[in-house]
């Protein structure tokens, strides 16, 4: 509630910012936030320019953005302590994955593929690597998907 409410100002209307110490990229993303560009702030250089580079490749300035508390969310996961918020385009979906866990967990995506308009027997969960943010790597849809406390992903979801 915290993060929704006082942090990102979504339900206000009015996009909040991760100020203090950059903030976590993960939790920032699932509300469509990232740190200021550039500054230094509690010791910590804060450059997200490797994240908007996702967003560009992505076009998500175009994408409907669908959060976990929405009625009816695009994607969840199964782990109520982690979040996951989706950017919808026409053929293919950006998510963001977030934990509030203090310990390393395997969660699965949820997808409402009807939001979606994607075939899930056709789909790639990618993860493109972005510098001090996530690794590459790519993910089956049945196959759990690592995450480590405080920590998260921001996923491609595309149609082979």
């Amino acid at each position: 509630a915290n993060w929704l409410v006082e942090v990102s100002g979504i339900p206000f209307g009015h996009m909040g910012d991760m100020l203090h110490g950059g903030g976590n990229p993960w939790r920032g993303m699932v509300y469509g936030m990232t740190v200021r560009y550039p500054w230094t702030t509690e010791g910590v250089y804060c450059d997200p320019m490797d994240i908007w580079a996702v967003w560009d490749e992505f076009g998500i300035v175009d994408a409907k953005m669908v959060g976990y508390w929405e009625k009816n969310p695009v994607v969840s996961t199964t782990n109520a302590n982690i979040l996951a918020t989706a950017y919808l385009k026409e053929n293919k979906m950006l998510v963001s994955v977030a934990s509030w866990s203090e310990k390393s967990e395997q969660i699965q995506l949820n997808i409402d593929w009807a939001q979606t308009k994607l075939d899930p027997k056709k789909i790639k969960i990618i993860a493109p690597k972005i510098k001090g943010f996530q690794p590459a790597m790519e993910f089956k849809l049945d196959e759990p998907i690592p995450v480590e406390p405080t920590k998260g992903w921001l996923l491609y979801i595309v149609e082979k």
